[in-house]
């Protein structure tokens, strides 16, 4: 007897030991959803990093910032902004006192930006996006000498400018979008749109430059206007990852990018420029989720359309010439298009504005940076000016920005 209960003894040791080694990985031996109070600091259900008794598991009730049901230890955006919460982590960008995670909004002020002028020179650029299969990006250049070899180039880490296409022979304006990783309707990373200077027409560059369809998309009717607006390949799914453009003449269309078959959407009768897709997230962007926002320069107006073709605008006392989407992680880069050299500011300086929308001001003051925070606070949109710090070079003119996960010359 003595010999089988010592055997006992030893097995129900041996589980016990199994169960808290079980414990002390997940906090959760019998996955049950309940939890042993001596394994708090390691329990984390949703494995976004930030331990449940952070995220406040044990709080009763269990909290749950964004109200979904879902309480944060089980909610991978706890704040539902549209970042999730291993990304957004426990850091604290607009240093407001609360957590990234359960911080919907940046409602610190802006930083004061350094914008750094990259010492290369360039040909006249105007256009630039993130080239992301080359980590690298992409500038329209030669702008007004359509006779120069190539009218692309793609900028090496050092800054150095290649050309990046034998695309030439356009003398107009000429904006540009680049596909991303990840595109709704597979897009291959790196595939460019643009513009060719002749009415409607949008020409489609092969990811390595070389294969140029012109045009790949004629669109239809006459007096559509040209791409000198903006184009845009849209990243939120929300307009199933199709390309989006916006005409001289204020016509703003829809591109299914697998059968190049274009949807009229709306029409301003306005010059737009500068253009975005909003990420479908109402506690950041309020009215602007989920829908286009276009810039008119000359009625210093906001444009907003649905996707049943409906618009609205709004004064924000911004003559907008661009638009872009502050993403984490990412450097800013700008073309100052009065001195044909780029200007750059550190991932790390535009952290306070991550998920903000950036808009740009062509004519830019003395001292100022021609930047603006556009953000909803809740009740209103407002735009906010991004202060200029003294040790900043000057701006001059702001043509095509972006946010890009490469470095170029000074910015790394």
């Amino acid at each position: 007897m003595r010999f089988q209960a010592a055997r006992t003894l030893l097995a129900v040791l041996a589980l016990t030991s199994a169960c808290k080694r079980t414990e002390s990985a997940t906090g959760d031996a019998g996955g049950d959803g309940s939890f042993d109070p001596a394994d708090s600091a390691l329990a984390d259900l949703d494995g976004d990093g930030i331990p449940d008794v952070t995220e406040g598991r044990y709080d009763q009730p269990p909290r749950d910032t964004d109200g979904d049901g879902e309480p944060d230890a089980k909610d991978l955006d706890s704040d539902n902004d549209g970042f999730g919460d291993a990304e957004e982590g426990l850091g604290d960008w607009d240093k407001d006192g609360t957590p990234n995670y359960i911080d919907p909004r940046n409602d610190g002020p802006p930083p004061a930006l350094t914008l750094v002028a990259i010492s290369t020179p360039f040909n006249t650029p105007i256009g630039i996006d993130f080239h992301e299969n080359t980590t690298s990006v992409v500038l329209s250049v030669n702008y007004g000498n359509g006779g120069l070899p190539h009218n692309y180039e793609r900028i090496l880490l050092d800054g150095t400018p290649a050309p990046f296409s034998t695309y030439s022979g356009l003398t107009d304006e000429v904006k540009i979008a680049s596909a991303r990783a990840g595109n709704p309707a597979n897009i291959p990373t790196g595939t460019l749109f643009t513009g060719n200077g002749i009415d409607g027409q949008i020409v489609k560059i092969s990811p390595d430059g070389s294969t140029i369809t012109n045009p790949w998309v004629d669109l239809p009717g006459t007096g559509n206007g040209l791409m000198r607006g903006s184009l845009y390949v849209d990243r939120t799914g929300v307009w199933g990852g199709d390309l989006i453009v916006a005409t001289t003449t204020g016509e703003v269309w829809r591109i299914n990018p697998n059968t190049a078959a274009p949807t009229r959407i709306a029409v301003t009768g306005t010059h737009l420029e500068g253009l975005i897709t909003v990420p479908d997230v109402p506690v950041r962007y309020g009215p602007l989720a989920g829908k286009i926002i276009a810039g008119a320069e000359a009625e210093g107006l906001l444009w907003v359309f649905d996707a049943q073709g409906n618009m609205t605008s709004h004064s924000l006392g911004v003559a907008i010439e661009d638009i872009d989407l502050v993403t984490p992680k990412e450097n800013f880069f700008g073309i100052n298009f009065g001195t044909s050299r780029l200007l750059g500011a550190t991932a790390k300086n535009m952290e306070p504005m991550i998920g903000d929308i950036l808009l740009t001001q062509e004519n830019v003051g003395a001292g100022t940076s021609g930047l603006f925070r556009l953000q909803w606070t809740g009740t209103q949109l407002e735009a906010v000016a991004v202060p200029l710090d003294p040790a900043s070079a000057p701006v001059g003119q702001w043509e095509h920005v972006t946010m890009a996960g490469a470095g170029v010359g000074e910015i790394q």
